[in-house]
């Protein structure tokens, strides 16, 4: 199968979506993807071009010539578009992870004096 054609499964299964939907996205009437990957015959450059448009996180050179990263860097996206700010998004899962720590430490504080409490009822 061509590299093309793998990288975009790899895209669609990274994306969680199949085929069909990507098609759907792209605007491509359905099975123009999936009869390319099929048959392992060629697609248009209009499909390549529109999935690099709808996904501009995906690096155009990994696309075609399987070449460098999957994901474009932080920076390189942050000049694109703003709706793919990953270090926003690390930010908050580290805020959410913390808070979540905290959370659990508070708990077993709370177990730890229970605990002391039935030790101290049976003595």
């Amino acid at each position: 199968m061509s590299t093309v054609l793998d990288n975009i499964k790899c895209l669609a299964n990274n994306e969680g979506i199949g085929i069909t939907k990507l098609e759907e996205k792209i605007g491509a009437s359905k099975g123009v993807l999936s009869r390319a990957i099929a048959k392992n015959s060629d697609i248009q450059a209009k499909w390549i071009s529109k999935i690099v448009e709808i996904y501009p996180q995906y690096s155009c050179e990994w696309l075609i010539k399987n070449e460098g990263p999957m994901l474009k860097r932080t920076i390189d996206l942050q000049s694109e578009s703003s709706d793919y700010n990953f270090s926003s998004h690390y930010k908050d899962l580290a805020d959410s992870r913390k808070e979540t720590i905290e959370s659990l430490k508070k708990e077993i504080m709370y177990l730890e004096d229970k605990v002391a409490v039935y030790k101290k009822r049976e003595e």
